[in-house]
């Protein structure tokens, strides 16, 4: 894992990447369109940033319109323009797409804004850090080792900053991650969030004495390709559960969309199609011990793992947990499992994904 080594921004924060946009005399043009694009229109409306074009890359742009103006390609923007400044709205782990914004970067001035995915009204800003401040350094102190308060660090400074050298820095492999839980210990697993059985393909690659997930995850069509995955696989035994880990079982809305971004409609921060869902706490989930929880539900973190209260003191498994949905998550997350689990060691590892998507925090059992 290359790094540099990071500290906490300066309190108080006095300049963020808005009020750099904002401040910004050259043109500013957006790189990409969709759901991304539609929330950073509504921000930038906010600080009164005016967006010059729209642009895709070269080869994929088909002579359509984003927001009434037309979708240029990259190879028009450059001849359009003597000097500008990108802003990207979308997201990609894909080496192909990370490479080829790694040179966009090097060549140009860019910007990856932090975008919460599951409340578009709260923002990682200079106000929120400064508000935020005392609880952001007790979830960095919580954690126990050097390598995660530099990644911790380091993520800090992308949300203040949108600059993508802090994504390109103090990030992990996912073998690493694993390589951070007691694996050989590790025989029943739950899957809060499973897609479409892709984590428990990594579980079962990992955990060599693994022989049973129960799968959860609440999307229909996301089910249904879990559930082709779980009848096929014969090593281990995996239960496919069509519903939503709460903090209770009850009955909820949920915005159906067909990829990772399905989410609860009391989470979402955009539109799909909703529909009924059984919500169920892990709690009610099994009686027999259980040695992993991994959760990614999309903003339901929380509510998650406040349902999964009588298992983890019950069984002391290993945790995953996502900390990037919301913006206060990588704090108050942190913060409410550590005083609730004083016992668990936390770690924080992210792997490489623009924008700090990926952030988990792994808490394994002193």
């Amino acid at each position: 894992m290359p790094y540099i080594k990071y500290e906490l921004p300066n309190y108080p924060c006095g300049e963020d990447i808005w009020d750099r946009l904002a401040a910004e005399t050259r043109p500013i043009v957006v790189y990409g369109m969709g759901n991304g694009a539609d929330k950073l229109i509504k921000r930038f409306d906010k600080y009164g940033i005016k967006i010059a074009d729209f642009f895709a890359s070269d080869g994929f742009v088909r002579g359509h319109s984003f927001h009434g103006m037309r979708v240029k390609s990259f190879s028009e923007i450059k001849e359009s323009y003597d000097d500008f400044v990108i802003v990207l709205s979308f997201a990609s782990n894909r080496k192909d797409v990370l490479d080829m914004l790694i040179k966009i970067n090097e060549d140009f001035e860019m910007y990856v804004p932090d975008m919460p995915i599951a409340n578009e009204e709260e923002y990682f800003d200079r106000e929120f850090y400064n508000e935020n401040y005392n609880e952001i350094v007790k979830a960095y102190d919580s954690l126990a080792d050097t390598d995660s308060k530099n990644a911790y660090a380091a993520m800090i400074n992308y949300k203040l900053t949108g600059k993508m050298k802090y994504l390109l820095d103090a990030y992990s492999e996912v073998e690493e991650i694993y390589s951070l839980m007691p694996k050989e210990n590790i025989r029943v697993a739950i899957d809060a969030g499973a897609y479409n059985g892709d984590t428990a393909r990594e579980m079962k690659a990992n955990f060599p004495n693994l022989k049973k997930i129960y799968a959860i995850e609440p999307d229909k069509r996301n089910f249904k390709k879990l559930s082709i995955y779980s009848e096929a696989e014969i090593k281990i035994e995996v239960q496919p559960i069509n519903a939503a880990v709460w903090s209770e079982c009850a009955v909820g809305e949920f915005s159906d969309s067909g990829n990772r971004n399905s989410t609860l409609s009391a989470t979402a921060s955009f539109e799909h199609k909703e529909t009924e869902i059984p919500l169920i706490a892990v709690d009610s989930l099994a009686c027999e011990k259980i040695d992993y929880i991994k959760y990614d539900v999309e903003g339901a973190e929380y509510e998650a793992l406040v349902g999964s209260d009588s298992v983890i003191k019950r069984d002391a498994p290993t945790l995953l947990v996502s900390i990037y949905h919301r913006s206060r998550d990588v704090f108050y997350l942190v913060n409410m499992l550590s005083s609730a689990y004083p016992d668990y060691k936390l770690r924080l590892r992210r792997t490489l994904c623009v924008p700090a998507w990926e952030i988990n925090l792994i808490l394994t059992k002193n």
